[in-house]
C-alpha cells in the first residue's frame, strides 16, 4: 500500500480507501493480512489480470492513433542492461531530434530486471549483451561489444605491453554479480580457456566498479565502452593474451509482439543509421584498440 501510494503521489490512507471501495464494488476481498504481511486473494489476482488487459488495450489504442498520425507523436519504451547506457543515448539523441514529439521511456537495470520486464511485456524494445536463450524473442545484432581487461593508469601492469593471464593471478578483480550479462560472458570465456579468477570482489554496479578501478582498488573486465566513458578517470586497457572477449549487442522483443510504428522506426534507425552515429570518436578508438588481438 505504501509503495502504491508513493507511485501515485497519494497518501497511504487514500489508496486504502480506493482499494476498499473497489473490493466493495466487486463483492469480494482483494487482499488479506496474515500476521504483518499482506497477501492478494484469488479475486485480487483476477482484478490485476483484468487491469493489465485494460491497460494493454489502451496502449494498443494509443499506438494505433499515433500510427494514424503518421508518427508525428508517440511513445517509445526501451529497457537496457546497465552497460548499454554508455552508448544508447548517442543513438537516442539523433532519433529524438528527428522525431521531437516522441516521448521516450528509458529503463536501466541489471540483466534479471530487464528479462523480467520483457516477460511482462513492459516495453517495446530490450537491449542485451548476453541474450536470454530460453525466451521466444526476435533479435537483431547491431554493435560489437568487446570486453577488455581494465586497470587504472597508475597500476604497475599498465606499463606492460604484453601480459599473460598468469601475470594477473595475484590481482584482485572487481566483477559484476553472478547472472549479469557481462559476468556470464566472462565466465564462459574463462571456462573455455580453463582460467580462473583467484581474488575477486563482487560489485553490482558498473559505475561503482569503474570508480573503484580508477582508485586502483583492483582490475576489472568490462565493455570497452567504459574506457571511452571514463577517459577523465585514467582508465586503460591491459594487453592480456586471450582478451578481449568478443561479444555483441543485441536488440530484442517478443516474437508475438506487434511493434508500434514508433518502435519500428527506432529499430530501423538503430540497424541502418546506428553506425553513422555510433560510436563517438573516442569510443571508436577504444573499440578498435580492444579488437586488436595480442
Amino acid at each position: 500500500m505504501a509503495r502504491a501510494a508513493e507511485e501515485l503521489y497519494l497518501s497511504q490512507s487514500a489508496v486504502s480507501i480506493q482499494i476498499r471501495k473497489l473490493s466493495d464494488a466487486i463483492g469480494l476481498p482483494l487482499h488479506e493480512v496474515i500476521g504483518k504481511k499482506l497477501y492478494i486473494t484469488e479475486a485480487g489476482h483476477e482484478v490485476v489480470s483484468a487491469a493489465e488487459e485494460i491497460f494493454s488495450t489502451i496502449d494498443h489504442l494509443d499506438d494505433t492513433i499515433n500510427n494514424l498520425k503518421g508518427l508525428t507523436a508517440g511513445r517509445l519504451r526501451i529497457a537496457v542492461v546497465t552497460t548499454a547506457k554508455y552508448f544508447l543515448p548517442r543513438i537516442l539523441g539523433p532519433f529524438c531530434r528527428e522525431y521531437p514529439d516522441i516521448d521516450v521511456e528509458f529503463h536501466v537495470g541489471n540483466r534479471a530486471q530487464i528479462i523480467e520486464r520483457l516477460n511482462n511485456n513492459r516495453d517495446d524494445l530490450y537491449f542485451f549483451n548476453d541474450l536470454p536463450r530460453d525466451l521466444d524473442v526476435t533479435t537483431h545484432q547491431f554493435l560489437p561489444n568487446p570486453l577488455a581487461v581494465i586497470a587504472s593508469r597508475e597500476h604497475p601492469l599498465a606499463q606492460r605491453k604484453r601480459l599473460k593471464w598468469s601475470d594477473l593471478k595475484d590481482e584482485k578483480f572487481l566483477i559484476r554479480e553472478p547472472g549479469s550479462g557481462t559476468q556470464n560472458a566472462i565466465q564462459k570465456h574463462l571456462n573455455k580457456l580453463d582460467l580462473t579468477i583467484e581474488r575477486k570482489m563482487t560489485i553490482t554496479s558498473n559505475e561503482a566498479i569503474k570508480y573503484a578501478v580508477a582508485e586502483n582498488m583492483g582490475l576489472t573486465i568490462l565493455s570497452a565502452y567504459v574506457l571511452a566513458d571514463g577517459v577523465g578517470l585514467g582508465l586503460v586497457q591491459l594487453r592480456v593474451k586471450g582478451f578481449p572477449i568478443l561479444s555483441d549487442w543485441h536488440v530484442a522483443y517478443p516474437k508475438q509482439k506487434s511493434l508500434s510504428l514508433t518502435a519500428q522506426r527506432f529499430l530501423e534507425f538503430i540497424l541502418k543509421r546506428g553506425p553513422d552515429v555510433l560510436p563517438m570518436e573516442n569510443l571508436e578508438q577504444q573499440v578498435e584498440q580492444a579488437l586488436q588481438r595480442v
